[in-house]
């Protein structure tokens, strides 16, 4: 294995340092290449960069071995189930934890549908699979409650589609099958499709009123909210905001530290993306807001003692300094939306929010895609632009009054 500096310039003007492995696979005997990020930039850090090559190295050695247990042939009677947990260990030692267990989660209730069946990696068609995909998307969970089936969403069959594409691209690699029977199958529907396009933000007012319902019935959601509404923050980056990163002299915020959690607890000092470490403006609302959880903090601290656990200095815990379980606060958040009369709001949505809300205040698209940390400014187009469609028609229009000099033509 041999490893190189490469330099790429993000579409954000910054170049950053990668570091590229090649490699000799062990199961096909073909040359491949990996590309690892340094989160270097490239000036002032070539003498880091290529001190990173040889601990990558290190560190992806296994590519050129085969996995626990592994061949280069592969036996053709293998399950698809058992195929499925092969590739997922061997997936394992490249993803961070987090990631790695909501893969194991998805290929867990793959692997439920598939196992009474014991169905061949050599036999799946894809009928067979885009079967699959209409089934969950009328049975694909159970209803705690109730205990009936009831349909999975849109989302989470895409999930099930990609985990199985890269699934089946491997069993190509490895010999068993001559195409991918997931190429080409759509998972149609849309999302959310029960509510109307407006209403799956909130506006400046609806904001205002949301955050006044929760200072009274929710108050621990109250900072978590404010921070999502007008900071457009993820939760990961809401529930990792250390005091530390904030800057009262300098009147800023550093995002460059996450919490996650799927069944594990994980905190780290990264991103979702490498735009995601972003510096924000501290503004006298926000300052206010984080003033209050300082003081209520101090208290706690004074009346635990010894007993209080926020050693890292995490601005929003339990009043033990417990770190909250990012899935409980979505949950939490969930309930205070129904009870506010909004549950198509979710915790994200506050996110979609923020970002509508600064749209229609004139930022311009590169502004708004520094301060919601995404990696480029096509996905914030993407993502927020269809929020303004239908006010933009329904608004004045500027061209009534331009056109008029051309009014006596027609």
């Amino acid at each position: 294995m041999t490893g190189s500096l490469q330099i790429k310039k993000l579409k954000s003007g910054k170049s950053y340092y990668y570091i590229r492995l090649s490699y000799k696979d062990a199961r096909t005997g073909q040359w491949k290449t990996k590309t690892l990020a340094t989160k270097l930039e490239a000036k002032n850090n070539k003498k880091k960069a290529e001190s990173m090559i040889t601990r990558y190295i290190d560190q992806y050695s296994y590519l050129e071995e085969l996995p626990d247990g592994g061949s280069v042939f592969v036996n053709p009677d293998i399950t698809l189930n058992e195929y499925m947990e092969i590739w997922l260990r061997d997936k394992k030692r490249d993803l961070k934890l987090s990631t790695y267990e909501g893969y194991a989660f998805r290929v867990n209730c793959i692997g439920r549908y598939f196992d009474d069946k014991r169905t061949k990696v050599t036999d799946v068609t894809p009928k067979m699979i885009d079967t699959f995909f209409k089934y969950c998307l009328r049975y694909g969970k159970t209803n705690q409650k109730t205990k009936e089936r009831e349909p999975l969403s849109v989302r989470s069959v895409r999930s099930y589609k990609s985990i199985l594409f890269a699934v089946f691209n491997q069993a190509v690699i490895d010999g068993l099958i001559r195409f991918n029977p997931v190429s080409g199958i759509s998972v149609h529907g849309k999302q959310n499709k029960d509510y109307d396009e407006d209403l799956l933000f909130l506006t400046e007012d609806e904001i205002a009123g949301m955050l006044a319902f929760l200072a009274t019935e929710y108050p621990r959601l109250l900072g978590i909210a404010f921070m999502g509404a007008y900071y457009g923050l993820r939760r990961s980056e809401i529930l990792g905001l250390k005091w530390e990163a904030i800057d009262a002299a300098k009147k800023t915020i550093r995002i460059n530290h996450t919490l996650v959690r799927v069944k594990t607890e994980s905190a780290e000092d990264s991103t979702k993306t490498q735009s995601g470490r972003r510096e924000l403006n501290l503004f006298p609302t926000a300052e206010k807001c984080l003033e209050k959880i300082w003081c209520e903090q101090q208290e706690n601290k004074k009346f635990y003692g010894t007993a209080y656990k926020n050693k890292d200095g995490y601005v929003f815990t339990w009043e033990d300094g417990t770190l909250y379980n990012p899935d409980y606060i979505s949950k939490l958040f969930t309930k205070a939306m129904i009870r506010f009369g909004r549950p198509e709001i979710s915790l994200h949505k506050l996110r979609h929010s923020c970002a509508s809300m600064l749209i229609n205040r004139g930022w311009d698209i590169k502004k708004l895609q520094y301060w919601l940390g995404h990696s480029d400014a096509q996905t914030t187009l993407n993502i927020y632009s269809h929020f303004n469609r239908r006010r933009l028609n329904s608004s004045e229009n500027d061209l009534s009054e331009i056109s008029l000099a051309s009014a006596d033509l027609f």
